[in-house]
């Protein structure tokens, strides 16, 4: 997916993935529910940010583990390290951005990243 190009069909792509995947989980509902939203907000993020003019490829998993839903996302946009950014002091002024980065830090239990090559690893945990 470009980065200029409207990432929409994506996203409504890994919604629907996650949509099959998370009734059949462990996950109570409230869970399903968080899963879902952590979903879209790292999809949505990784296709609006990590490119610069030219495709993006993405990768997502999720596989149900002990109780917990565990998400891998992996793509080959710019780094990002969520938990490099500052603390969440409100949505920005003028972008409104922000909000789902503090979902995700919110919602997810041991986030790690990693960089490998030209590869964007990013894991966590929702319950």
């Amino acid at each position: 997916m470009a980065s200029g190009r409207d990432p929409r069909s994506a996203i409504l792509e890994a919604l629907e993935f996650a949509r099959y995947f998370l009734p059949n989980s462990s996950l109570d509902e409230r869970g399903r529910t968080k899963a879902a939203i952590v979903v879209e907000e790292l999809v949505a993020n990784s296709l609006r940010h990590g490119g610069t003019d030219r495709d993006l490829s993405l990768w997502l998993s999720l596989d149900d583990v002990g109780g917990a839903v565990v998400l891998e996302l992996e793509d080959d946009g710019a780094a990002f390290d969520p938990a490099m950014q500052g603390g969440f002091d409100g949505p920005d002024p003028h972008t409104g951005g922000g909000v789902g980065l503090a979902i995700v830090r919110a919602w997810g239990e041991d986030i790690t990243y990693t960089r490998a090559g030209d590869r964007n690893l990013l894991r966590l945990r929702i319950r």
